[in-house]
């Protein structure tokens, strides 16, 4: 497959620009503010479905606009966009809204041997 870029150099920065504020646009639809996030319980389901709904669908989003424009800049500047909310997301997610500090769920750590310990962990020992 050839992959030749279909656009010039000032119009592939404006179609980048326009793929990035399509996954904000994307993640404040789905999702919301990542101040409201941060303001919910730690690891909300419904928020953490949404979350993850949001960076699949921003995802299929910025490929199928960079196959179709055949262009790296919207691959790089997409997929940048893409990691930046899920970093945000997910640090709101797992954060308590009272004390500010990060949430360990039962499954995040367990000792070696316990219920719900990972195979690697175990694995690993």
């Amino acid at each position: 497959m050839d992959f030749t870029p279909r656009l010039s150099g000032e119009n592939s920065i404006i179609a980048s620009l326009a793929v990035v504020a399509i996954v904000e646009a994307v993640y404040q639809s789905n999702v919301g503010p990542a101040a409201d996030v941060h303001a919910t319980e730690p690891f909300d389901i419904n928020l953490t479905a949404a979350t993850r709904k949001a960076g699949w669908l921003s995802l299929g989003i910025v490929g199928a606009l960079g196959l179709l424009a055949k262009d790296l800049n919207i691959f790089i500047l997409g997929g940048a966009t893409v990691i930046a909310n899920e970093v945000i997301y997910r640090h709101a997610l797992a954060t308590h809204p009272g004390t500010g500090q990060i949430v360990l769920t039962p499954g995040s750590y367990a000792p070696k041997g316990t219920p719900g310990s990972s195979t690697l962990a175990a694995a690993a020992g």
